[in-house]
């Protein structure tokens, strides 16, 4: 569970970092589109620390999301297996495939679940 929280958080990380360039890199004729990616990827990269925040702290909502952001990242991986981008397409699938592994294991079921009501 905490791998799966870790490459979230690195995920959370890179969409940041991409945020800030983007913001480097707008001009006067892209103002309104660079500054919405900008701001886009900025959130973006704020909503994925949160979620790997709840799953290394095991909260049930983050288990969810975690899902649906991988699955999500793993799709978008898929675009990029074509041509010089095949090594970003193949660390989106890698990332998502164990990241969406590890939140489903039992071990991780057992914490996500901890203080339900067994019936």
């Amino acid at each position: 569970m905490f791998l799966a929280a870790a490459i979230i958080g690195v995920e959370a990380l890179v969409a940041v970092v991409f945020g800030v360039m983007s913001i480097a890199q707008v001009d006067a004729r892209r103002l309104v589109v660079g500054s919405g990616v900008a701001v886009l990827m900025l959130a973006y990269g704020a909503f994925l620390a949160a979620i790997a925040r709840g799953v290394a702290r095991g909260a049930r909502w983050s288990r969810g999301a975690a899902l649906a952001t991988q699955l999500l990242l793993g799709l978008l991986g898929t675009s990029f297996l074509d041509g010089e981008t095949s090594w970003v397409g193949v660390g989106l699938l890698v990332a998502a495939v164990v990241a969406g592994v590890c939140v489903l294991m039992p071990a991780a079921t057992a914490v996500f679940t901890a203080g339900e009501d067994q019936q």
